[in-house]
């Protein structure tokens, strides 16, 4: 991919202020809220530098007042926007919109839960969005999610009627884009981490940093 073609990308990653009990709640169940937190902030920050830098990154937080605490864990580089009220397709939906409003022409969006996203993965995307025949790109979970979606027009349409966190969320998403008329490219499914067991895998496979070790027998979740 040539410079050209990456510069139009604007990663939108979705973070929430890393306080114990807020994050990896489902995670923390089996860890402890604080060992559950400290791996939230370190799949946080490992993402970010796995973000080609010329990209364009905003970091959309949640809760709103959080901006200080965010740029104070990741630093001044990324641009900072808070998530609005509402449903995980409330806030993407607002936050792709705004994107577009200041002139992106490809919008990536992605979390902090897949360690096995890539710098190739985000390229890929954009590639297909930029110059290729693709109006929408989403890397699914196994779980019925997605670690990534990607947009070359804005299509608030998209988010209408979507079960979110549940089986049925990318089926959803792909019925409203079936609908919309848009062309749609899958990349390869992969594993986000929700659950000790998730965390387990990830950390036999290599694909965590690594200060992350698990704290005893990850069990059943």
């Amino acid at each position: 991919m040539t410079d050209t073609q990456r510069s139009v990308a604007h990663i939108l990653i979705f973070l929430k202020a890393p306080l114990p009990g807020t994050v990896k709640t489902r995670l923390a169940r089996k860890v402890g809220d604080t060992v559950a937190t400290n791996i939230y902030k370190s799949l946080a920050t490992s993402q970010l530098n796995r973000v080609p830098k010329d990209y364009v990154i905003e970091v959309h937080y949640a809760p709103s007042d959080a901006g200080r605490h965010l740029s104070d864990w990741l630093g001044p580089a990324p641009e900072y926007y808070p998530q609005v009220e509402g449903d995980l397709g409330d806030r993407i939906k607002e936050s792709v919109s705004a994107a577009f409003r200041r002139g992106a022409h490809v919008v990536l969006c992605i979390g902090a839960d897949c360690p096995s996203l890539q710098a190739s993965h985000l390229d890929e995307a954009s590639q297909r969005l930029s110059s290729g025949p693709n109006d929408l790109v989403i890397g699914p979970c196994p779980d019925g999610g997605y670690y990534l979606i990607g947009f070359r027009k804005d299509t608030p349409s998209l988010f209408e009627g979507v079960r979110w966190s549940a089986p049925e969320t990318m089926e959803d998403t792909l019925q409203n884009a079936k609908k919309a008329g848009l062309k749609v490219h899958l990349l390869e499914s992969m594993n986000d981490i929700d659950t000790a067991n998730d965390l387990a895998s990830a950390i036999q496979k290599g694909h965590l940093p690594p200060n992350v070790q698990f704290p005893g027998d990850p069990g059943k979740t």
